[in-house]
């Protein structure tokens, strides 16, 4: 079973991932889905569990779905 922390760094990751692969900064993408940047910053750095809204709205700001964003998405 993954643990909580575990899934907060790979779905940290993956944010950054996505983030990094269109070119947007942190508060770029912070702006996009209606968060301060510190807030992206604790998600990609796996210091914040985010919730499934809050997920959603990451998505929804980088375009792509939220299991997208899930453990297991890049393979």
């Amino acid at each position: 079973m993954l643990s909580k922390s575990r899934f907060a760094q790979i779905v940290g990751q993956n944010i950054k991932r996505e983030r990094n692969l269109q070119g947007l900064k942190q508060d770029k993408l912070s702006i996009k889905a209606g968060f301060y940047p510190s807030y992206v910053s604790l998600l990609e750095t796996a210091s914040r569990v985010p919730s499934s809204y809050s997920l959603h709205r990451i998505a929804r700001a980088l375009g792509v779905s939220v299991a997208k964003l899930y453990p297991g998405s890049q393979d």
